[in-house]
C-alpha cells in the first residue's frame, strides 16, 4: 500500500465506527433469538417428553453453542472495526492540515499527491516582483521551506499508512474468524447430534428411536476460534497444533498432581456446576484444568495479559484461564457472569475446551505435557 494525499482525504473513518455498531447489534440480536429458541424448546418438556423431546432440547443446545461462537466473532469484528477509528481520524487530519497550510500560502506552495512540496510558483513570483539585490538568498529560503514541508507531509503520509495497515490487519483477521464461525454452523440437516441411547424396552418398532445428551455440542471442522496467534480470543489455545482437535478423551491423561487449596475448591465448584448443566464428568478432568490454569495464569484469578495483540486491541485475556471478554460471554454459565471470579472463569474456559476439543484432556497443551513435551503456549 502506497498512500497518496487524495487517498487519505477520501477516508471516512466514521463509517467504520458505524459498521462496528451494526456488528454489535447483530451479535446482541443473535444471542437473544437463539436464547429465546432454547428457552421455548425446553419449556415443551412438560408436554413433549421422552426421546423426541430430549433430542429437540439437545439440538437447540447444539445450535445455541454454535451461534454463540458466531456472536463472539461478531463482537470481535466490532472491536476490530472501531479500534483504529480515532487513529485514522487523527492521521487524516494531520495530512490534510499540512497540505492545506501549504497550498493556502500566498503565493501557494505546489503540493504533489505523494507529499512532495516545491516552491516553484512562489519563486517565480519572487523573481518577478523582486526589488532586492539578494534574490537568490530569498530563493534558497523558499526552497528550504519547501523541503521542510515535504519532510513533514511525507512522514504524515507514512504514519497514516501504518495506521491503515494496522486497521486492515485487525479487520481481516476478525472477518476470517467470523467466516470460520459461520462455516461452523454447517447445514441444518448436518447438525443433528449422533445417537446416544435407544428407546426403552417394549417399544413396538424394530428400529430404535435415538436421543442425545442435553449438553451435546459437536465441534465443527471449522473451529469457531482463529488459529492465528495474533487473533487468539481465549486463553492461549489459538496457536496449538495437535493431531486432533475434537472427539473423545486424549490418549495421555494429565500427569500433574491433583489441585489443592483454593484452586481445588474453585475447580470442584466449577465441575459441579458443569455436571448440573449436563456435561459428562469424564470430560472435566481436574488435573487437566489445574495444568491449564498453572501455565496460563499461575493460579492468579486477577491475572491480565498486557503485552499481546489482544491487549493492544482493547480486549486483554483475563483471569485464571485467560479468556477475553467476548469468549467469556459466549461460554459463561447463567448466574456466573464475573470474568474475575475464579469459578465463573473456569466454567467458561472448560465449556470452550469441551466445545472445541471434546474434553479438557484434549487441549493440545495438556496432551503435550502428557506426552513428555513442553506445554504449548500462545
Amino acid at each position: 500500500m502506497t498512500l497518496t494525499i487524495p487517498d487519505v482525504d477520501n477516508w471516512k473513518p466514521e463509517q467504520l465506527g458505524t459498521a462496528g455498531e451494526h456488528a454489535g447489534t447483530i451479535s446482541q440480536g443473535l444471542d437473544t433469538a437463539v436464547g429465546n429458541g432454547a428457552t421455548e424448546t425446553k419449556a415443551l418438556d412438560d408436554k413433549w417428553s421422552g426421546a423426541a423431546g430430549a433430542a429437540a432440547t439437545a439440538r437447540m443446545d447444539t445450535e445455541k453453542t454454535k451461534a454463540s461462537a458466531v456472536s463472539a466473532a461478531l463482537l470481535e469484528l466490532k472491536t476490530a472495526l472501531t479500534a483504529q477509528v480515532g487513529n485514522l481520524v487523527e492521521a487524516k487530519a494531520k495530512v490534510v492540515q499540512l497540505r492545506d497550510d501549504a497550498i493556502n500560502q500566498s503565493p501557494p506552495f505546489d503540493v504533489e499527491p505523494n507529499g512532495t512540496v516545491n516552491a516553484t510558483t512562489r519563486i517565480a513570483a519572487l523573481r518577478e516582483h523582486a526589488n532586492k539585490a539578494d534574490v537568490e538568498g530569498l530563493v534558497l529560503q523558499e526552497q528550504h521551506q519547501a523541503a521542510t514541508r515535504t519532510w513533514d507531509l511525507t512522514n504524515a503520509l507514512k504514519s497514516a499508512e501504518t495506521v491503515a495497515n494496522q486497521a486492515k490487519t485487525q479487520v481481516d483477521a476478525a472477518i476470517t474468524k467470523l467466516d470460520q464461525a459461520f462455516a461452523g454452523l454447517g447445514e441444518p440437516s448436518a447438525n443433528v447430534a449422533p445417537a446416544a441411547n435407544t428407546a426403552p424396552a417394549g417399544a413396538n418398532s424394530g428400529t430404535p428411536v435415538t436421543t442425545t445428551s442435553s449438553h451435546a455440542s459437536p465441534v465443527s471442522s471449522a473451529s469457531p476460534v482463529s488459529s492465528s496467534n495474533s487473533d487468539r480470543p481465549n486463553y492461549a489455545m489459538g496457536n496449538y497444533n495437535s493431531g486432533s482437535s475434537s472427539g473423545g478423551p486424549s490418549s495421555s491423561a494429565p500427569t500433574g498432581p491433583l489441585p489443592s487449596g483454593d484452586m481445588a475448591k474453585w475447580i470442584a465448584e466449577a465441575k459441579q456446576k458443569l455436571i448440573e448443566m449436563g456435561y459428562d464428568p469424564k470430560d472435566i478432568d481436574e488435573r487437566a484444568i489445574a495444568m491449564i490454569i498453572e501455565h496460563e495464569s499461575a493460579g492468579n484469578p486477577y491475572a491480565e495479559n498486557r503485552w499481546d495483540s489482544n491487549w493492544e486491541a482493547g480486549h486483554p485475556s483475563k483471569g485464571l484461564m485467560q479468556t477475553i471478554d467476548s469468549t467469556f460471554n459466549a461460554y459463561k454459565a447463567p448466574g456466573h457472569d464475573d470474568i474475575w471470579n475464579p469459578v465463573d472463569n473456569i466454567i467458561a474456559g472448560v465449556r470452550y475446551s469441551i466445545d472445541r476439543y471434546g474434553s479438557v484432556n484434549n487441549v493440545p497443551g495438556v496432551v503435550a505435557v502428557g506426552q513428555g513435551r513442553a506445554y504449548q503456549g500462545y
